[in-house]
C-alpha cells in the first residue's frame, strides 16, 4: 500500500537468502501437487459431457468439480459442436486431457505469478525514510500493517447532540470504542459515546490568532520536525500521504518492530470551531498508549512553539483508555512497551 512520497531503500529490493529457500521450496511443492492432481483429475473426476439448456445449478455444480477456475459453461472450446459425431470414449477421453491442461496451466500460472511476486517485490524493510537506525534490526520480521478504513478523510457524517438531536456535517471518521483511538467526531454526551466502549472524545484543537487563517500549515510546520521514537513509539518512521488544499492532512506512522500503522488526521472547515484530529491504530484492540503518547507530544510542541489551546489526554481526561493501556504495559513480554513514556 505504500505511497509514492515513501522511498524504500533498494538493497531491500533483492531477496534474502531465507526468502529464496522459501520461493524455491513453494514452486517445487506446487509443482509436484500439479503432477500428482494432474494425472488423479484423468480417474477421479466425472467425464464432462455439454447439454444445451442445462440447469443454472447443474452447471453449477460441473464448474466445481471439474476445476475452480475454468467457467466450463462459457468455453467456446466445450460447446457441442466440438463433440459430434465422436464416440462416448472419445468424448470422455478429450473432456479428461482438457480438464488435465486446464488444472496444470491454473497451478503453473499461479505459481509463477507467486514467484515472480515474491523475487521482485519483497516487503521492504521500512515503510518510510525517516525511521531510526534501531528499526533495520527488525527489517526482516513479519508486519502487520493493517488496511486503512475505507472512510478517511472529510465526509458527511452525523452524531448525536446534548439533546438528542442529530448533527450532520463534514467531519473525520469517528471511533469504534476501542482504546487504540481518538477523535474530535463523536456524540455530545459521555453516556452515548461509553454505549461502545472506552471513551475516545477530544475537544477541537483551538490555534491562536496568529494561526486562525491557516490553522494546518502551523501544523504540518510542527510534523515536520516530529521525532520518531519520540516517547518510545513511531520508530519506524511517518510520512505526510495526503495534503488536500488548507483543510485536510493526513499522516501515516510506524512502529519500529511489528510495523504497526497508525492513521493521523488533521482538519479544518468554515462548519467547525477549530482543528478536528484524529490518531487511530489499525490493528490490535488496545494500543499501550501510543496514541496519547503521539498526540500529547505534538499538542505540547503547538502549544510552546505557537500558542494554542488543546487539552492534554490523562488519566483524568480518559481514564478507561489509559487503564487499558497500563494493563496492556503490564502484560506484554515487550520491553519497549513496558517502558514508555
Amino acid at each position: 500500500f505504500f505511497s509514492d512520497r515513501c522511498q524504500v531503500n533498494i538493497k531491500t529490493m533483492l531477496p534474502s537468502p531465507t526468502t529464496s529457500t522459501m520461493i524455491i521450496a513453494s514452486i517445487s511443492w506446487i509443482l509436484f501437487t500439479a503432477s500428482f492432481c494432474s494425472q488423479a483429475a484423468a480417474f477421479s473426476l466425472p467425464p464432462y459431457h455439454h447439454t444445451r439448456g442445462a440447469s443454472a445449478r447443474n452447471l453449477s455444480q460441473r464448474t466445481t468439480a471439474a476445476s475452480p477456475t475454468a467457467v466450463w459453461s462459457n468455453n467456446n472450446n466445450f460447446n457441442n459442436d466440438t463433440f459430434q459425431g465422436n464416440s462416448a470414449e472419445q468424448r470422455n477421453n478429450s473432456c479428461s486431457s482438457r480438464r488435465r491442461t486446464l488444472f496444470v496451466k491454473t497451478l503453473l500460472g499461479t505459481t509463477a505469478s507467486c514467484a515472480a511476486c515474491l523475487a521482485g517485490h519483497p516487503s521492504p524493510s521500512h515503510a518510510f525514510a525517516n525511521a531510526v537506525d534501531e528499526a533495520k534490526k527488525y527489517a526482516d520480521k513479519p508486519k502487520r500493517r493493517g488496511s486503512p478504513p475505507k472512510d478517511l478523510g472529510l465526509q458527511t457524517r452525523t452524531t448525536e447532540g446534548t439533546d438528542g438531536d442529530a448533527i450532520t456535517s463534514k467531519r473525520l471518521r469517528t471511533c469504534d470504542g476501542n482504546p487504540n483511538c481518538f477523535s474530535t467526531t463523536g456524540d455530545a454526551l459521555l453516556e452515548d459515546r461509553q454505549q461502545y466502549g472506552v471513551d475516545y472524545f477530544l475537544a477541537p484543537w483551538m490555534p491562536s490568532p496568529e494561526d486562525e487563517s491557516d490553522p494546518l500549515a502551523a501544523i504540518q510546520s510542527v510534523m515536520a520536525t516530529y521525532e520518531p521514537g519520540q516517547g518510545g513509539i513511531d520508530g519506524g518512521g511517518f510520512a505526510l500521504i495526503e495534503k488536500q488544499g488548507t483543510h485536510y492532512l493526513y499522516y501515516q506512522f510506524e512502529a519500529m518492530k511489528k510495523g504497526y500503522i497508525d492513521d493521523v488526521e488533521f482538519a479544518a472547515t468554515d462548519d467547525t470551531k477549530g482543528v478536528q484530529v484524529r490518531s487511530a491504530s489499525r490493528v490490535g484492540v488496545t494500543d499501550f498508549g501510543v496514541n496519547a503518547v503521539r498526540l500529547n507530544y505534538i499538542a505540547q510542541r503547538l502549544r510552546a512553539s505557537r500558542g494554542w489551546s488543546i487539552e492534554e489526554i490523562t488519566p483524568e481526561t480518559h481514564r478507561d483508555y489509559w487503564i487499558a493501556a497500563n494493563e496492556a504495559r503490564e502484560a506484554t513480554f515487550d520491553a519497549d512497551r513496558r517502558n514508555m513514556d
